[in-house]
């Protein structure tokens, strides 16, 4: 074998080399893309399931707010008033 048929033999096997090793990536690749797809399916789910329990704690939080300042509010008109009626 000249050096010609040694180059050709040796870019062949690269070439064969780089083939396995593009398939073995590409089949993990669609394997990833598949658990990725499955995984963001099931987030969903869990996130429809939650999003009722999500609602609520708004509510809820929103009731509190609004409870706080009304009451907030209260107690300083409470004392503006004892303070006038101190001074008067």
């Amino acid at each position: 074998m000249d050096f010609y048929q040694i180059m050709t033999l040796i870019a062949v096997a690269a070439f064969v080399v780089l083939v396995v090793y593009a398939v073995v990536t590409l089949t993990q690749v669609r394997r990833t893309a598949e658990a990725l797809e499955y995984l963001a399916t099931l987030t969903a789910e869990n996130v429809a399931k939650t999003q009722s329990t999500f609602d609520l704690l708004n509510n809820v939080s929103s009731l509190l707010d609004n409870t706080f300042y009304k009451t907030l509010r209260l107690g300083v008109d409470i004392l503006n008033k004892y303070r006038a009626a101190r001074k008067k």
